[in-house]
């Protein structure tokens, strides 16, 4: 039942030690009725930025249907910073996944009156949902999981929507009206740099993240189309990407070089803040990609493996583009089954997210701009 982002390892013991558990909890105690008053809240996600992210539209949606009541996040080590920066969050307890009694005794911290588990596969979720001191349970149904068997409510998880349809369904459930957008509070950077810039984001996250990496000649290609114009690009990623990064770097020819940077290894909240200030955002499919959106930024978002229908960016300021490819968008969960996958991110052509990035720029207007050093702002 342990959850790692990413290890096949602890995917399998999640399933073959977690279904068991799921399904003994459930002998173990009745169906509940949802409390007639709530003043409290969990909200659980032990992983995923993107998710998480997405979650802030339903927590807007349970703020407005009930105003006084409180909200406690349940986040993981992956996740807990990007879940601080939710608003209506009143307060996040870290989980530490890999310590299963921790995790346990952290989850029973907080009594709430209503307990929504936001995962759509991790039977540890589903576990720490229902050991929690919660009144009643909220979690999804999803086909092939075997992880609903012990809440006191289920809503069927659905691959023909978008991501926060589901979880938009799953706070309909107590009754709740939804409708509001993903939204993050933007911090702010310690100097905001005047000069234009974009961030590109090349390198996704996850347990299939080769699948969703676009060729790299078009990335070095697009930075030297920016850079042209007098635009700094950064180039973001985890600490394990600052390499990648560099090698990126490397290939970009002069003068465009000298407007490439490597912000690769920052925390989220300075990432939200360079994100929050962009002209623009390019990114695959990944946790960064809806931080943009959320943050209101003009992305353009490159989906390949998963579909735009699926997990796309939720913003008016965003332009989603799709592999042309038959068999693209397989990925639902992000771990399924691979092995005959259509090599769906390079039929993304180059034009196309160029002529996209154009777009979106020319909706703009000119800033006054005189060049300032990024160092501060980072």
């Amino acid at each position: 039942m342990i959850q790692k982002r990413g290890s096949p390892i602890l995917h399998f013991l999640d399933r073959y030690a977690g279904i068991p558990a799921v399904s003994l909890l459930s002998l173990a105690r009745r169906k509940r009725a949802l409390p007639f008053t709530i003043h409290t809240f969990g909200l659980l996600r032990t992983a995923a930025i993107g998710d998480t992210v997405l979650m802030s539209a339903a927590i807007a949606d349970l703020r407005a249907a009930f105003p006084g009541a409180s909200v406690i996040f349940f986040a993981g080590p992956t996740n807990f910073e990007v879940a601080a920066m939710l608003e209506g969050v009143d307060r996040v307890v870290e989980l530490p996944i890999v310590n299963l009694p921790c995790a346990v005794r952290r989850a029973r911290s907080a009594a709430v009156d209503v307990m929504l588990d936001f995962g759509q596969w991790p039977r540890l979720d589903a576990v720490l949902a229902c050991l929690s001191r919660s009144s009643f349970t909220v979690g999804f149904r999803t086909p092939g999981q075997h992880r609903h068997y012990a809440y006191d409510a289920v809503v069927a998880h659905s691959r023909d929507v978008h991501e926060i349809e589901n979880f938009r369904r799953l706070v309909r459930a107590l009754g709740v009206k939804t409708g509001h957008p993903p939204r993050l509070k933007a911090p702010k950077p310690a100097a905001a740099p005047a000069i234009p810039y974009a961030v590109f984001h090349l390198w996704p996250g996850g347990r299939r993240k080769k699948l969703k990496e676009w060729p790299v000649e078009r990335w070095r290609a697009l930075v030297e189309e920016l850079a042209g114009r007098e635009m700094e690009v950064m180039l973001t990623g985890s600490a394990a990407d600052r390499a990648a990064n560099d090698a990126v770097i490397e290939q970009v020819g002069p003068p465009a070089s000298r407007l490439v940077r490597n912000a690769a290894g920052v925390s989220l909240r300075k990432a939200a803040a360079l994100l929050a200030h962009a002209r623009l955002v390019v990114s695959v499919d990944t946790g960064l990609m809806h931080m943009a959106a959320a943050l209101g930024a003009p992305v353009v978002a490159l989906h390949g493996p998963t579909s735009s229908r699926r997990w796309g960016p939720i913003s008016d300021k965003a332009i989603a583009l799709d592999s042309s490819l038959d068999g693209s968008g397989y990925l639902h969960l992000g771990w399924e089954d691979s092995r005959h996958a259509p090599r769906c991110m390079e039929s993304i052509p180059y034009e196309a997210v160029r002529d996209a990035c154009l777009s979106l720029l020319e909706r703009q207007v000119e800033p006054v701009s005189s060049r300032e050093n990024f160092q501060r702002f980072l």
